[in-house]
């Protein structure tokens, strides 16, 4: 099997002979390579974040010095049209460190890299220092100097340049090519994901919207069959023998149990429908859910032990709800014979707010714990405990709305820890 060693673009970048500065759209300095630290007899320190002409000036004794304007139409110029321009050579003289101006001659292309939005991110200049060439082909003008040999040498390097001129061509169309084909394919993918996106949400929309008309009409016709079972019982009781009377029973906490389920999915479905967010004191919303459970918790005598809790924004009524259904939970669940204790704390990082609500009941099989969100997923006997088992499926929704997530670390017989983290906005 053949082996391809990762290329390091950074390493091919310092080492490359071409010079190469690359800019901000507002022409700061953001990096160069060594052969541009070397032509330019400046580091990277004295380059990288400086204006570009603030290190490079025009050459204050060279009243017919333009570099500085030349380089500026063609930088605007791709800024402005999104495409390469290639230049001139230019006579563009750079500053030693002792301040003197030393001669130099350029060949500058600068190319724009652009975004998945077809925004430019950043500019490539590259140039090449063709100074000697310049220098010598001066020189072969006034024919005083030029010998034979450096005529050679002259059209040597002119057609090194000429060549190495279309090859960079020939890359920047490839470049220039690459790059609108992967702004293509980026906006194509966008413009999918926005159409899926779309329709996901008109779907869950018309879900919503189908399971509050179900489970709303449902309710009518289980109060009519609950309302004369109840009927048929007081009345014709002493007339039914004993299956009778077993089987009004069984119809009648059958028609409860569906009242029950159909009470969850029409709440279920109105979670979220409040899209207010307000700041919100979690200690006080604990304190209610307190007060509204007082009956079961001094039934229980449960023990609840409750950090200081966040001031957060979020949704209060589904916050509510979710505090309540994880505490109900824990108070339910509990072992036989042992007083429910329930711990609710809380810990930050930079983004996030990290609730945990710990109890001491009859713990998780973990074989079941993917299970505990489902709608409906009930995994225990109903007899031995009440519910629809749809809480937890509240509780996951109530988090994702806040774009937040749930779990649950548990083992059976042992304490149960539900954790649920609610971004910072």
């Amino acid at each position: 099997m053949a082996y391809h060693t990762p290329i390091n673009h950074k390493k091919i970048f310092e080492l490359v002979t071409d010079l190469y500065i690359i800019l901000s759209t507002d022409l700061i300095i953001l990096d160069v390579n060594r052969a541009l630290e070397k032509a330019s007899m400046k580091t990277k320190e004295e380059l990288i974040g400086h204006y570009l002409f603030e290190v490079f000036p025009d050459n204050p004794n060279d009243k017919t010095a333009n570099g500085v304007s030349n380089l500026s139409k063609s930088l605007q110029s791709v800024l402005t049209q999104k495409k390469s321009h290639t230049m001139a050579v230019q006579k563009y003289d750079i500053q030693r460190p002792d301040g003197i101006f030393e001669v130099r001659y350029w060949s500058p292309v600068n190319t724009p890299v652009l975004n998945s939005e077809n925004e430019i991110e950043y500019i490539i200049h590259r140039v090449q220092d063709v100074t000697e060439y310049m220098l010598l082909k001066k020189e072969n003008d006034t024919r005083d100097l030029l010998t034979e040999g450096l005529q050679k040498k002259v059209d040597e390097m002119e057609v090194e340049i000429i060549q190495r001129s279309t090859e960079i061509q020939k890359l920047n169309f490839e470049l220039e090519k690459k790059v609108k084909e992967r702004t293509e394919t980026l906006l194509k993918r966008e413009i999918t994901l926005a159409e899926q996106n779309q329709k996901l949400q008109n779907q869950n929309k018309e879900l919503e919207q189908f399971t509050y008309i179900t489970s709303h009409d449902l309710q009518e016709p289980l109060r009519s069959l609950i309302s004369f079972s109840e009927l048929l019982e007081k009345e014709f009781s002493d007339k039914l023998d004993g299956n009778g009377a077993i089987y009004i029973d069984f119809i009648t906490k059958s028609s409860k149990r569906m009242r029950a389920l159909v009470k969850g999915l029409l709440d279920y479905s109105r979670i979220g429908n409040n899209k207010e967010l307000v700041e919100t004191d979690c200690n006080q919303i604990i304190n209610d859910v307190q007060d509204d459970m007082t009956s079961i918790i001094q039934e229980s005598e449960a023990k609840i032990t409750i950090d200081t809790l966040p001031v957060l924004k979020c949704y209060p009524t589904e916050m509510r709800q979710l505090f309540q259904n994880l505490i109900s939970n824990a108070i339910k669940f509990r072992k036989k014979d042992c007083i429910p204790e329930i711990k609710i704390s809380v810990t930050e990082n930079q983004n996030n707010w990290i609730f945990s609500v710990q109890d001491n009941g009859i713990g998780i099989d973990q074989k079941d714990i993917h299970k505990l969100f489902i709608i409906f997923k009930r995994l225990n006997n109903r007899d031995e405990y009440e519910g629809t088992g749809i809480g937890l499926a509240h509780c996951k929704k109530i988090v994702e709305l806040h774009g937040g997530t749930i779990w649950a670390n548990a083992e059976l017989n042992k304490q149960s820890t539900f954790t649920f983290i609610i971004p910072k906005l």
